[in-house]
């Protein structure tokens, strides 16, 4: 017979292990707690006050309110998002939380640099990729930010180490020899600097370096080499930063339509016209009613040779916006190219009467009417173009060839004098001079406007060589 204290001596036995569970659970929650409370205490300090998102789209608000949680995942999606849709100071603030929770992650300390060098400050955004360059040592773009802001801030020993640890990864990175060129070019490293600019125009075919090689050659005497690139090449004026893809993935949760358009052009120029397509397309999605993006998606379109879509988003344009004169002018240009010739008078027409005061239009009306013999109207539309927009030489310039050729020499001389008072290097103006001078034996005026046209890289080599050949015609010895 079992004793009569049996049943409440296992009692005491299962209140005792579950008192036990009890603490171990307790315990493992107090330190959960004790360990989590600090970060998600870090996080929300982290999270700056929401702006105002009324205005943008219901996608990105949602993805804002996707990304309110307290945890470190949830901040770094909010700093991109801050990031890319151009709250810098909301994402800078994301970015210092960020950096103390994840020490070890180079993308926010680069994303932050970036910011903070636009801002100009320089010592923080140095310090910051020097620590990115030791966390990710092959993340060859913060090198190359790192040494730019260091060339920038004349801390030119830094900067040239910098690059050349770029080129340590990569003997063939055209930024990295590009800025030791720069050195090289700027403290009178002549051979030096030509020797890299050289390896630079080669690997990037003159899109970057030209500027600073035609300076180079003029140096060393190579002036038919310098004139040579004049000639092959166009300076855009805009220097491209390198690829970089922990700030350029940030695109892919931008809602705004004018950055969106501005990431799609360096794409369309850069040979990605498929992304730039991409981008322009949530754009026009995001603004449905602005015309911007679906122009410059027509323009995407047409060098792809796709005229059907190209002049489809164009007519759409006319229809959001009948006083647009650019959107008239390529679709009419485009129905031209296509072979519809009263489809694109008809389309120019409209143009003009939706924007009378249109330039553009007026020249492009010339043009038409140039073309089917109707001299008299061209002359008229051409005076209206000149008359709407005098600071240009192109319309002066057009109207001169056409006078010349009915035989009004002296009006249309007196219509390129002032091409050339507007627009001083007019490349066919300084060519009508010079062989106006050279046709009439005026040795010395001929030599003084083929000095200019020699030395204006826009006039084509042939017409070059068509000049120099009547001036050797004409007075019996090559212009030297």
């Amino acid at each position: 017979m079992a004793p009569m204290n049996a049943r409440p001596k296992s009692r005491r036995i299962v209140r005792g292990v579950s008192a036990t569970l009890a603490a171990a659970l307790l315990g493992g929650g107090l330190w959960w707690w004790l360990q989590e409370a600090p970060g998600r205490a870090m996080v929300a300090a982290a999270r700056p006050p929401a702006p105002n998102l009324g205005a943008w789209a219901p996608e990105l608000q949602r993805r804002f309110a996707a990304a309110a949680g307290g945890s470190v995942g949830a901040l770094g999606e909010l700093s991109r998002l801050y990031h890319a849709n151009g709250f810098l100071r909301e994402a800078t603030r994301c970015y210092e939380g960020l950096e103390k929770l994840e020490p070890a992650e180079p993308r926010w300390l680069h994303r932050h640099a970036t910011i903070l060098a636009g801002y100009g400050e320089a010592e923080p955004a140095l310090a910051r990729w020097q620590r990115v360059v030791a966390l990710a040592p092959d993340y060859l773009p913060a090198r190359l930010r790192r040494g730019d802001l260091l060339l920038k801030s004349n801390r030119r020993d830094e900067a040239a180490a910098a690059y050349a640890q770029v080129l340590q990864r990569n003997a063939r990175e055209p930024y990295a020899l590009l800025g030791l060129a720069r050195l090289a070019f700027e403290e009178g490293r002549w051979e030096e600097s030509r020797t890299r600019l050289e390896q630079v125009v080669e690997l990037t075919n003159y899109a970057l370096g030209y500027d600073l090689i035609v300076t180079v050659y003029e140096h060393f005497g190579q002036h038919e080499q310098a004139v040579a690139i004049r000639r092959r090449a166009k300076a855009s004026g805009a220097y491209r930063d390198p690829a970089d893809p922990w700030m350029d993935e940030l695109i892919e949760v931008c809602f705004d339509p004018y950055r969106l358009s501005l990431t799609a052009g360096v794409m369309a120029r850069t040979g990605d016209p498929a992304g730039a397509m991409r981008l322009l397309e949530r754009a026009i999605a995001l603004a449905p009613e602005k015309v911007e993006a679906r122009f410059q998606l027509a323009g995407v379109h047409a060098a792809r040779g796709d005229a059907p879509n190209a002049m489809a988003q164009l007519e759409r344009c006319t229809t959001l916006a009948p006083d647009f004169p650019d959107a008239w002018a390529h679709w009419s240009a485009l129905l031209a190219q296509t072979g519809d010739r009263a489809g694109a008078e008809r389309t120019l027409a409209a143009g003009l009467k939706n924007c009378p005061q249109s330039p553009g239009l007026h020249l492009m009306r010339a043009r038409q009417l140039r073309q089917t013999g109707r001299a008299a109207e061209a002359i008229g539309a051409y005076r209206t173009a000149i008359r709407h927009r005098a600071n240009e030489a192109e319309a002066y310039v057009e109207l001169a060839t056409l006078l010349i050729g009915l035989d009004r020499t002296a009006e249309a001389l007196a219509l390129v004098q002032q091409a050339l008072d507007v627009e001083p290097g007019e490349p066919v103006a300084l060519g009508i001079m010079a062989f106006s001078a050279i046709s009439a034996g005026d040795e010395a005026g001929a030599r003084r406007w083929l000095q200019q046209v020699f030395n204006q890289p826009r006039v084509p080599r042939e017409q070059l060589e068509q000049l120099l050949a009547a001036y050797r015609g004409q007075f019996g010895h090559p212009f030297r």
